[in-house]
């Protein structure tokens, strides 16, 4: 008899174990080559070192056939502002139901996971655009990002180059002939950034006032003070308190290796701005890019924009990484960054958030309400 339960403590082990075997089988391509290591060190990501998490929200849900597991919804609370309050959204994470049972018992997980009462919102991120019609039909609102649907390109390492020719040329697949045009345009381009790529640090940018870029290991209350402008302008954001963004940036165990790249002024040592990037690559022996996960610029200050992205390709290159990319999240960096790169592409990743706990309508009223997303899907 299949029936659905919630996580408790005898399950933790015995979950990473059947999660460990699952995954690598599956088109998931957040949990490659996993190990029952790697999923317990994600369960303390997700529950133990959470400064969100309580006894007051599940862990998750199992599908279990028997006595044995056949499927799993992660249930993962990350603190939200809504209208200036702290809230609670919930993140769904490694949904998995066995081939062979699913449809209505892969709904039944999921219906657990959005019958909740505590959340104010719901979160969920896809790779896969099937799964759009039955986000649509539980009242999920996309959203996507970046802002501007643009990526910037820097290319740190160009010997790399059949790794930059993948990921910037034939990743997508030639089906019609505007795809060919399209990729002709893009050879162009890429062998033109092979001769004559920009530099990252324009003179323009020079003034009287001097930035330092280094590693940061820890965020101070100075990175919530940065981003209180930019949290002001927004009725739904996730929180950028301390604790949530330490959570977010330096838990020990990371699925992709995080770097935080800080800047400060050098007259008063006060934080001028950072970044935050992700080493990714599928494993550990692979080619890299360094990808820009979240970012916040005081008075989006070009010359802090240089250097951070000088400093940032410094680290690159220490990582391995062939690819440095970047996305805008207002007009101002935009503008700096279309001057800047000689490499763009389109870029789309979604978001989907289900509101409760509101008025009925709420989910229309979201056109008129200002939702600021995150490029980092907690927890990522």
């Amino acid at each position: 008899m299949i029936k659905v339960r919630e996580i408790t403590d005898k399950d933790i082990n015995p979950l990473a174990e059947f999660l460990a075997k699952v995954f690598p089988h599956t088109l998931a391509k957040g949990f490659p080559y996993t190990t029952k290591e790697f999923w317990l060190n994600l369960f303390d990501l997700w529950w133990t070192s959470n400064p969100s998490y309580s006894n007051q929200m599940p862990r998750g849900w199992i599908l279990e056939n028997d006595m044995t597991y056949v499927g799993f919804i992660g249930n993962i609370p990350v603190k939200f502002m809504i209208h200036g309050e702290g809230k609670i959204a919930a993140a769904s994470n490694a949904w998995y139901v066995d081939p062979l049972i699913r449809g209505l018992f892969s709904l039944r997980l999921f219906n657990e996971f959005i019958a909740q009462k505590y959340p104010s919102l719901f979160l969920f991120k896809i790779e896969d655009s099937s799964f759009e019609k039955i986000l649509s039909k539980y009242k999920f609102k996309k959203f996507i990002l970046p802002k501007f649907q643009k990526e910037y390109i820097y290319i740190i390492d160009k010997k790399q180059v059949n790794y930059v020719f993948f990921n910037l040329i034939f990743k997508k697949r030639i089906s019609t002939l505007s795809d060919f045009f399209e990729l002709y345009k893009k050879l162009g381009f890429l062998f033109f950034t092979y001769l004559y790529q920009k530099s990252t640090f324009r003179q323009a940018d020079i003034n009287d006032e001097t930035f330092i870029s280094s590693i940061c290991t820890v965020c101070d209350d100075s990175f919530s003070r940065i981003w209180e402008p930019y949290m002001n302008s927004c009725d739904i954001t996730l929180s950028r308190d301390t604790k949530t963004l330490n959570w977010l940036y330096f838990s020990p165990f990371r699925l992709r290796k995080r770097i935080v790249i800080q800047c400060h002024r050098e007259c008063d040592k006060t934080l001028a701005g950072y970044m935050v990037f992700d080493v990714q690559r599928i494993k550990p022996s692979d080619q890299a890019s360094l990808q820009l996960m979240d970012m916040c610029i005081v008075n989006d200050d070009p010359q802090v924009l240089a250097s951070l992205l000088s400093f940032a390709i410094k680290i690159g290159k220490q990582n391995d990484a062939a690819l440095l990319v970047v996305w805008a999240n207002n007009q101002e960096t935009e503008k700096y960054f279309r001057d800047t790169f000689t490499l763009k592409r389109t870029a789309q990743y979604h978001r989907y958030i289900r509101f409760t706990n509101l008025e009925d309508n709420y989910s229309e009223l979201t056109d008129y309400v200002k939702v600021c997303p995150t490029m980092i899907f907690p927890p990522q």
